[in-house]
């Protein structure tokens, strides 16, 4: 218990933090990652605040954040996207969200995501994906032609262009079978709304374990299917993510497989 109140402790101030700081309206000055990625001042603000906390709190802990990378031990670690959707939040767009996870043996086996925008807080406890106090479970959507599928951004960077091909091949096989697809710019509130039932599949090539180890945590508690595109078994230093309701997993790894570039 003692680990759990320090995670929620510590994404609260990571929420406050946040919401502070864009309720002034700024969002600081941008470091730039990649040509179309950054992160802002703000971002370095929460992490150095939550890793502060999380020192005091569980001080044999390791840490891992977006910004200031792996510190201390590797096998039992906080993992943290001080804020998941940082273009977003830059230019007021609400889908965004603080994405804090504990992972134990490359397991994230606890997850807490707050989408201040939203007004949403989720959290597991016990097995239990929770929004808000309130127990969550995914969806049971009939099947794939009924889905709504979200997925991840676009890259940027070194190779973007070979893998936005790829990305796009996605989305021209998933646009011919499922019911909707939608981009929201945030893997925290992807898999969030995964767990709370508002989408059916969460599609990311890519697996940042900053970006989608609460969210994971969150889905497996609500009942998703989790996994690499390919269906292979999940890990965190796997190349994707695909995460779904059990009625659609097999369809969207059969879909995803027929992928057309080039």
């Amino acid at each position: 218990m003692q680990m759990l109140s320090a995670t929620e402790r510590a994404a609260d101030a990571a929420i406050d933090l946040a919401l502070s700081l864009l309720g002034e309206g700024e969002t600081g000055e941008r470091v730039y990652k990649t040509d179309r990625d950054f992160a802002t001042a703000t971002d370095f603000a929460i992490e150095d605040a939550v890793r502060e906390l999380l020192a005091r709190e569980t001080p044999d802990v390791g840490f891992l954040g977006e910004e200031r990378g792996h510190t201390g031990d590797r096998e039992q670690y906080w993992c943290l996207d001080p804020i998941d959707g940082t273009t977003n939040f830059s230019r007021g767009l609400p889908n965004y969200g603080v994405s804090l996870a504990l992972i134990e043996d490359g397991i994230p086996v606890f997850g807490t995501i707050a989408l201040p925008a939203h007004g949403e807080r989720y959290v597991t406890r016990d097995g239990v994906a929770l929004l808000n106090g309130k127990s969550i479970r995914v969806a049971a959507t009939s099947g794939l032609a009924e889905a709504i599928v979200s997925v991840g951004d676009f890259a940027t960077g070194p190779n973007s262009a070979e893998k936005n091909e790829r990305r796009l091949g996605m989305i021209e096989q998933m646009a011919q079978s499922v019911g909707r697809v939608r981009m929201l710019g945030s893997a925290a509130t992807d898999l969030a709304w995964l767990a709370a039932g508002r989408v059916d599949a969460v599609v990311i090539d890519a697996n940042r374990s900053w970006d989608v180890a609460a969210g994971i945590a969150l889905a497996r508690s609500a009942g998703g299917v989790i996994s690499h595109i390919d269906g292979a078994p999940y890990t965190l230093d796997g190349g994707d993510l695909l995460v779904t309701i059990s009625e659609v997993h097999d369809s969207m790894i059969a879909t995803l497989a027929a992928i057309k570039t080039g």
